[in-house]
């Protein structure tokens, strides 16, 4: 299973969760459903997570629907990174920045902010085996300072980690967040020897980002938390990282030579200067603050005269306060009513409550 998948399901798994969320006045026989005053008028922006193991092919018709209804809607996949967000370092004073390859997806191009000033950026390369993509900035700028790398790539269980990045920024904000743990094994899953494992807190957002020995130099790059369950059991800080190795072959590949740490560095406040939280694609300040929607949905399908659903159901979330503002769907067995005019019934109703002053297309 590739890292981004991985990625993925875990945000369903979140999602799905927020889903069982009750809301004020809500019921089993409730079709839609409000949070008390929320303004739905103001929301446009909408990522929808895909359902697993969807048979009946429903998420390309929710996708056509949102679009339908009037929403600016991505699809949350390999080629459309979750959100388009993430962290990075800069790896060369002419503007090289070293990321995961799942942050900026299939995109050629990207936006950073180095030390709060944003710059455009051109994606270079990537290499989705190895999960590492190189960005260089466009603008105009003075030298930045590079991350500086241990010069000894030498992994031993229990010894001291941290993570820096930009975890959850929707909610914690733009400044950079440090994390101590412990490197757990220096092999990641199924033995894989390109990582290490870390019990060091990685949130969404983190990856991209260095980890850091304690003079705060890179040892290698935050890729991949394991999340979901398994037999019950809850994965706790459970985190991966790129081993230096395979990224200095990278970057090589690349013409770029590792900084190596200097007696001078500046520990973990040198390490911040060098730290970027990069976005998919060009991303506007006015842009970011837009309000923003997490989508998702559920349903079974039910095999008959015509295939019809036994329950639908849609949830739409605040992307930055996590809260659930609009639930909506079919509760019931509805026999006699096809997929499509189920859909089509459910996202009449949504386009009204979101676009309340347009003609509704489904009406």
């Amino acid at each position: 299973m590739n890292r981004a998948r991985q990625f993925r399901i875990l945000c369903l798994c979140f999602l799905v969760g927020l889903i069982s969320l009750s809301f004020t006045g809500c019921s089993s026989k409730t079709l839609y459903v409000v949070r008390p005053d929320t303004h739905l008028e103001k929301y446009r922006k909408v990522y929808l997570m895909p359902v697993r193991n969807d048979q009946e092919s429903v998420t390309p018709r929710v996708f056509g629907r949102l679009r339908k209804a009037g929403f600016d809607v991505t699809l949350v996949s390999s080629n459309a990174p979750l959100l388009g967000q993430g962290s990075g370092f800069v790896v060369s004073p002419g503007g090289d920045i070293l990321t995961c390859a799942h942050v900026v997806g299939s995109l050629n191009s990207a936006t950073a902010w180095i030390n709060g000033l944003r710059y455009s950026c051109s994606v270079l390369a990537r290499d989705t085996n190895a999960d590492l993509a190189l960005l260089h900035v466009d603008n105009d700028h003075l030298p930045f300072r590079p991350m500086p790398f241990a010069a000894d790539d030498h992994y031993a269980m229990g010894q001291d980690v941290f993570t820096m990045g930009f975890p959850l920024v929707s909610v914690l904000g733009s400044e950079p967040r440090l994390t101590k743990g412990l490197l757990s094994a220096t092999v990641g899953i199924d033995d894989d020897p390109k990582f290490v494992q870390i019990s060091a807190s990685a949130q969404p957002g983190n990856s991209g980002g260095p980890l850091l020995n304690p003079r705060g130099e890179a040892i290698g790059v935050i890729a991949l938390t394991l999340g979901g369950q398994s037999g019950g059991i809850v994965p706790q800080n459970v985190n991966f990282a790129i081993k230096a190795g395979i990224v200095r072959t990278f970057l090589e590949t690349n013409n770029i030579t590792l900084p190596v740490a200097a007696a001078s560095d500046e520990g973990f406040e040198g390490a911040r200067k060098s730290l970027v939280l990069v976005r998919a694609g060009m991303v506007t300040e006015e842009e970011l603050k837009k309000p923003t929607l997490v989508c998702g949905f559920t349903y079974v399908s039910v095999p008959g005269i015509q295939r019809h659903f036994g329950r639908f159901e849609i949830v739409f979330i605040d992307l930055k306060t996590s809260e659930p503002v609009y639930r909506g769907g079919q509760f019931t067995d509805e026999r006699f009513s096809s997929e499509d005019g189920t859909l089509d019934r459910v996202f009449g109703v949504i386009a009204h409550q979101f676009f309340p002053d347009r003609p509704n297309p489904f009406w």
